[in-house]
């Protein structure tokens, strides 16, 4: 890559806010369709920015850089790691690294600029923890386990694999009652609504601390 970019994100100034900039972070089990829910709310607010992850990982067909990652060398990624530039960081089976870059979502929240990811239950948590005042946590659930099975294998035919997924899947909801909010995708056209109105109303309000999850239903 060269020379590491400062962020990772290029700001459009017509976006930002007289206000502090707000990170909205979407979690939930794999297969509840977060991507698909980014993607249309990130069509329709364009203010809201999506923070990609960085990795190390190889480019695949269709991509380039910033989309969908920051791709970075290992010597670049683990030079950050040094500096204490990610939010929280992991390297999947002792080969690629990935990481969410901190001073992208510093950067962003003081000047005004609205951000939106996805993360793990685990690097939510980080999240939170360094960003208390300014995080916005959303939940993503199934109607129920058996559409979630449904979901995984149809897109994967190895049920021991997706077996080992559903394991995951209960850890991750033990955790849901952490979230401020919860949404359940039954039906994707409703809840891409239902989130971008959930969306829209946080921006206008003030967070209150300890606030409690509340189930929007489908």
């Amino acid at each position: 890559m060269g020379v590491v970019p400062e962020h990772f994100i290029e700001f459009d100034p017509v976006h930002r806010q007289d206000r502090r900039g707000r990170f909205f972070i979407l979690s939930g089990p794999s297969g509840v369709g977060k991507n698909t829910l980014l993607a249309k709310v990130l069509t329709d607010l364009p203010w809201m920015y999506y923070v990609p992850s960085a990795t190390t990982r190889a480019m695949r067909p269709g991509e380039y850089q910033f989309h969908p990652y920051v791709f970075l060398s290992t010597e670049e990624f683990e030079g950050l790691i040094e500096k204490g530039q990610f939010l929280e960081w992991k390297r999947i089976h002792n080969a690629s690294y990935y990481g969410t870059h901190r001073p992208t979502i510093e950067h962003a929240i003081e000047q005004g600029y609205d951000l939106i990811t996805d993360m793990d239950v685990l690097g939510c948590a980080d999240a939170v923890a360094a960003f208390p005042e300014d995080t916005y946590t959303i939940f993503i659930t199934p109607p129920n386990l058996n559409v979630l099975s449904d979901r995984l294998l149809s897109r994967d035919a190895d049920v021991a694999a997706v077996s080992q997924r559903l394991k995951r899947v209960e850890l991750e909801m033990g955790h849901m009652n952490k979230y401020d909010y919860v949404l359940v995708n039954d039906d994707l056209e409703v809840s891409a609504q239902q989130l971008k109105e959930l969306l829209r109303a946080s921006l206008v309000s003030v967070k209150r601390a300890g606030s409690v999850a509340k189930t929007m239903p489908s």
